[in-house]
């Protein structure tokens, strides 16, 4: 006896629906739809003829053949405008979904004879602004709507390593040292890291700047690479005791549930500043300098990669993005 797997099965009648389905279209031709859809759309058969620049002779000759091959009558002709049948009514919607399917087969099919991208791998710091990567994406999206997308978020080094493993094409990194010349890197702006506490927080009701003796005595949340190892030393430590966690948001929501206090970008918790729902604290000193540090983002790519056409316009849109 020979088993065959559900899975295996779905894919044959996928198989034998998607054969039968393309032996129906090509009894039709895109011309025929287009007929039908350009009569419906402009109210007659003379003024589909304008619309497509051909003789109303045409148009009666495209329909009737349709309506032949079909076996039903699609307009009814006895009104001074034809009008939809009941058939008609029913077909039209499955006949804009074709003109729809082949018209965006032709487009994705010259794009690709043109060298656009069937896909890009974009790789983003985690401390990176997203709103800017968004708004880049959905410029890229619209003018190839063909060219799939696959987001990655990653954390120091892993970012750029990516990019150098040409495992992207391109990435929005946080400048924390030398590239190297393989790479071609962009400018797009700094990011600040602030610190912040909830509001019944202790230090939340301190006044003025806080010294680093307020803050060893009060619980520190801190993010923690991936993949750190337990030895490894901790940037930006100013307490004696500390939770250490490897994801933004749980390091926010921590945060917000008033279990301590702690750094982040400044772009995810702008809003919970706004709504009261965090408080920004003023350090008079961190690791030596008088103010927190920030994060300088770039987009880059490999030098020796040739880009096409889509990774080009995304490139560009970052870089616009980010401009004031």
């Amino acid at each position: 006896m020979i088993l065959v797997s559900k899975k295996s099965n779905e894919n044959v009648i996928n198989s034998i629906k998607s054969i039968e389905y393309l032996n129906i279209v090509m009894h039709y031709s895109l011309d025929q739809f287009q007929t039908f859809l350009a009569v419906v759309d402009h109210g007659g058969f003379a003024a589909a003829a304008r619309e497509l620049g051909r003789s109303q002779s045409t148009i009666t000759y495209a329909i009737r053949a349709l309506e032949e091959q079909t076996g039903l009558i699609l307009f009814d002709r006895a009104h001074y405008r034809p009008q939809l049948t009941s058939a008609g009514k029913a077909l039209l919607p499955r006949a804009r979904r074709l003109v729809e399917d082949l018209q965006d087969f032709h487009a994705q099919a010259s794009g690709f004879a043109q060298g656009v991208e069937a896909a890009l791998t974009l790789v983003v710091n985690e401390f990176a602004d997203m709103e800017p990567v968004i708004a880049a994406l959905t410029t890229m999206h619209k003018k190839f709507p063909g060219v799939g997308v696959r987001l990655v978020r990653k954390s120091f080094g892993d970012d750029l390593e990516m990019v150098r493993q040409g495992q992207a094409q391109l990435g929005v990194v946080a400048g924390m040292g030398p590239m190297g010349n393989e790479v071609e890197a962009h400018f797009l702006g700094e990011g600040p890291l602030i610190a912040v506490a909830a509001p019944a927080h202790p230090l939340s009701q301190k006044q003025g700047a806080l010294a680093l003796e307020d803050l060893r005595g009060h619980m520190q949340i801190v993010w923690t690479r991936e993949g750190a190892l337990a030895g490894d030393p901790d940037f930006g430590v100013h307490a004696l005791d500390a939770w250490h966690v490897t994801e933004l948001d749980t390091k926010r929501r921590l945060l917000l549930a008033e279990i301590g206090w702690g750094s982040m970008p400044l772009h995810l918790v702008q809003q919970e500043i706004d709504q009261g729902r965090l408080v920004r604290l003023t350090i008079k000193s961190w690791e030596g300098s008088d103010r927190m540090p920030v994060f300088p983002a770039f987009v880059i790519r490999q030098r020796k990669t040739v880009q096409g056409p889509a990774a080009r316009c995304l490139m560009q849109a970052l870089i616009s993005a980010a401009q004031p």
